[in-house]
């Protein structure tokens, strides 16, 4: 399987969170898991060379190059508008179809297309860009088109069904509302109501600031961490207001990270690790340094029984959503539309830190603590209850698209 990416020209190219489109097609191509025997970008300018592609600087129509390298193999080529952004999922699903199909999107200045060709195949040399050629091949009955909403666009990480982005920026206009809309697509599908309503525009302005001063997403998941493990020893010693600080500052930054990640298409294993880890593993100190701070300080006492309850109801029920993401293939939050809204106000971290902030700041500490611990325990039940329901094949795989 070959590339080949029309990239004249260049000069013209807007900025999406910091590179072309022309480096995040670039850039998506290196993350591919199978990769492609080769990328040829084909321009009149003069693009720098990089690993993974070369640069054929040519002149002329977009038909007559793509024709010319089209004929020099024997495998199928990959057809890319180095001038439109193009969505990462695109590209595994097109070379895994058949050849002689064409995806197309926009119209006049903002048209574009992508291309699977046969090797050898006919091609419109007068064709000025690689949508004019999708446009000619389908008038000509050489390619079929195939619609983006026909493929599958499940997120697993996100839990819902995310629309392709295949388009090309007319304006400035255009670009800030397509930055906007990429943060917006990479938010999960079913989350707590202070990640959902409360933390959005915050989170769009620190994403913002990383991306212009190129700060990696994984230095914001260490930042997290650090904030998270400060918190602790704030709340363990009564320091509350700080100790809160931390913690809604690690809360914020824990959805930085990821938007950081997959708009930029700088996502990695190790990110994930650590971030992923993180959000299973620190809850128990928070809530033991809660009870701590509380004043839990004998084993006998009601705050210390009811951190041991609430412990082991939140890792009974993490095992519970493990036990269904591997019989559903996505989180149980996935499933059905009812568990997606019952995960907005479930015993979750930030939930149980916006009860204890409140309870805190009513004189109301310890009777929260009891609050969130049977909040857990019902969360717990629910899963269960709701996993037992959904487990048989046929219940499940109704609501699966």
């Amino acid at each position: 399987m070959r590339v080949w990416i029309d990239a004249e020209p260049t000069s013209q190219s807007p900025t999406i969170f910091g590179m072309t489109p022309l480096e995040r097609i670039l850039r998506s191509l290196a993350k591919l898991v199978h990769k492609p025997s080769e990328v040829v970008v084909s321009c009149s300018d003069a693009i720098a060379e990089g690993h993974g592609y070369r640069v054929v600087r040519e002149t002329g129509p977009a038909g007559k190059r793509l024709g010319e390298y089209l004929s020099s193999g024997k495998d199928a080529v990959l057809v890319l508008d180095g001038g439109a952004v193009v969505d990462h999922r695109l590209l595994p699903l097109l070379m895994d179809n058949d050849d002689g199909i064409c995806l197309k999107s926009g119209t006049g200045p903002k048209e574009t297309a992508l291309l699977k060709l046969a090797p050898h195949g006919s091609v419109p040399s007068d064709a000025t860009s690689v949508a004019a050629i999708a446009t000619a091949m389908l008038a000509a009955g050489d390619v079929e088109e195939i619609n983006a909403t026909d493929l599958p666009n499940f997120v697993v990480n996100l839990r819902r069904n995310v629309p392709f982005t295949l388009e090309r920026i007319a304006d400035e206009k255009d670009r800030a509302s397509l930055e906007r809309r990429m943060f917006l697509m990479n938010y999960k599908g079913s989350t707590d109501f202070m990640t959902k309503w409360v933390y959005p525009p915050l989170v769009w302005q620190c994403v913002k600031f990383c991306v212009r001063w190129s700060i990696h997403q994984n230095t914001v998941t260490v930042a997290s961490i650090l904030l998270a493990i400060a918190a602790v020893p704030l709340f363990a010693q009564g320091y509350w207001l700080i100790g809160f600080l931390a913690a809604y500052g690690m809360s914020v930054l824990d959805s930085v990270d990821g938007k950081v990640a997959r708009v930029t298409l700088t996502d990695s294993p190790i990110g994930n690790v650590l971030d992923h880890g993180l959000d299973i593993v620190h809850p128990p100190f928070w809530y033991a340094a809660w009870a701590l701070g509380l004043g839990a300080s004998t084993a006998g006492g009601p705050l210390y029984s009811a951190l041991w309850w609430l412990v082991f109801f939140y890792v009974a029920d993490r095992l519970v959503l493990m036990v269904a993401k591997k019989r559903f293939k996505r989180g149980l939050h996935a499933v059905t539309t009812l568990d997606g809204t019952a995960r907005t106000f479930i015993a979750r971290r930030n939930v149980n830190l916006v009860v204890m902030t409140i309870g805190v700041m009513i004189g109301l500490g310890e009777q929260a603590f009891y609050f969130i611990t049977i909040w857990q325990g019902l969360t717990f039940c629910w899963h269960s209850i709701r996993t037992v329901w959904l487990f048989p094949r046929s219940r499940f795989e109704r609501y699966l698209v």
